[in-house]
């Protein structure tokens, strides 16, 4: 399936003097495939270097870790040649091999003329946790989970965005907007994991997705217990799962509250879980501004903050929603539809590369997400149906001057003053408005 991050190799690979490149990302994005298909289609040859499947491997790292030695070792474990300009080397699984990482700093030193790829599902978390790390040496990019767009890239109906695209340059009407809603609803039910896009692309049952989507969560506890030490696992294994009642909350703030997660817990008990969840990437970090000026970073209140699952369709999964939840016939359930509709457009924003913020507090004004877009601050509401009316974002661009509010909804492409109609499924595009 098509990924935007081969974009970002390729301007990696046509640099002059490149570091070697770190790719992050939870499990199950699509690291190892991206990276295989990226190498098979720019290099002669693919040395994988999987430290989960071939744990031997990890004795080429034995003794000092200079390159050429490193290199001739690895030929001889792999039985293969390793060669600069034509080979892309690839550590693949290298939270398993510290030696490997800290290798990284000499083969930027001093063998420039590989190609050298690393990635593994805990990266994040490692690169927060060890000194040892080559800080200045890497370059590093993120892969999250595929966005809309992907998705509908992997489901044949490109040319339907396309048509959003073209709507977005100067939000005319989209003809294709009923057909994007449904596949948005999809997107929903469905996310961005991969796997279970393939297996819905194919034709498989919501039952099949799921199935997928439960063993990816079930992997994630896993890690949370094989990587942290007993009782910090706890805390992390506690905080995820409060994620579906954050998200739903009674009140209709989706604001991360520490009640939710445990009794008794706190900034103080609970931090470093959430630090973990954010590190791992397997949650989205939204913190509070108190003014919508640039630079928002410093207007940050980090004590205030929303956090959001990764994948839209893993926590769709833990709900155990069904197509009918959706449909907005039961008003009863806005509050979930709400928060599964912020989650994504959290979701589309952190994968086309914005760096969202929330203003205000539920019991008064709450613009959900204020971004920087082309050095302009820009607030955008999210509405999950086709009911838009609200005054906070009005609020928050008459006190901060902003010339536009992006207001997003199950309604079609539009401008009526200051506010711009965008389409939800047109989320990931919001980085380029």
């Amino acid at each position: 399936m098509k990924r935007k991050i081969g974009e970002r190799f390729s301007a990696w690979r046509d640099e002059g003097a490149k570091k070697p490149l770190v790719l992050l990302g939870a499990r199950q994005t699509g690291k190892t495939t991206s990276v295989l298909a990226f190498g098979r289609e720019n290099y002669a040859d693919v040395a994988h270097v999987d430290f989960v499947k071939r744990p031997q491997l990890k004795a080429a790292f034995d003794g000092d870790i200079e390159p050429n030695r490193i290199v001739a070792n690895l030929e001889a474990l792999m039985r293969r040649d390793i060669v600069p300009g034509r080979t892309l080397l690839f550590f693949d699984e290298a939270q398993e091999c510290d030696r490997a990482l800290a290798s990284l700093k000499y083969f930027c030193q001093d063998m420039p003329a590989l190609d050298v790829v690393a990635a593994g599902s805990l990266l994040g978390v490692h690169v927060a946790r060890r000194e040892s790390f080559p800080v200045g040496y890497v370059n590093m990019c993120a892969l999250h989970p595929m966005s809309f767009e992907e998705f509908c890239w992997a489901l044949g109906e490109g040319r339907a965005f396309d048509l959003a695209r073209a709507s977005m340059a100067d939000f005319s009407a989209c003809a294709a907007h009923e057909r994007l809603c449904e596949l948005y609803r999809e997107y929903l039910l469905v996310g961005g994991m991969p796997e279970a896009v393939l297996v819905h692309a194919q034709g498989g049952s919501l039952e099949r997705v799921r199935r997928v989507q439960s063993d990816i969560r079930t992997a994630y506890v896993a890690d949370m217990t094989k990587y942290a030490t007993g009782a910090d696992s706890v805390k992390i294994v506690a905080s995820w799962e409060s994620m579906p009642a954050q998200l739903a909350k009674e009140s209709g703030s989706t604001k991360f509250m520490w009640k939710h997660v445990a009794s008794g817990a706190n900034a103080e008990r609970y931090g470093t879980a959430v630090d973990w969840l954010v590190a791992a990437g397997l949650v989205n970090k939204c913190t509070q501004v108190s003014a919508g000026v640039s630079p928002l970073k410093s207007f940050e209140n980090s004590a205030s903050f929303k956090l959001y699952v990764g994948d839209t369709g893993l926590l769709s999964c833990a709900y155990d929603a069904i197509p009918q939840d959706f449909d907005g016939a039961d008003h009863r359930s806005a509050r979930f539809r709400g928060g599964m509709a912020e989650n994504y457009v959290m979701q589309q924003l952190v994968a086309c590369g914005a760096k969202p913020y929330y203003w205000g507090q539920q019991s008064t004004y709450e613009v959900e997400f204020v971004v920087s877009l082309r050095g302009r601050i820009t607030p955008i509401e999210v509405k999950s149906g086709r009911r838009v009316k609200s005054t906070s974002a009005a609020r928050f661009a008459e006190k901060y001057g902003c010339a536009r509010i992006l207001r997003l909804s199950m309604k079609n492409f539009g401008i009526d003053g200051a506010v711009c109609s965008v389409p939800l499924y047109a989320a990931c595009l919001l980085a380029k408005a």
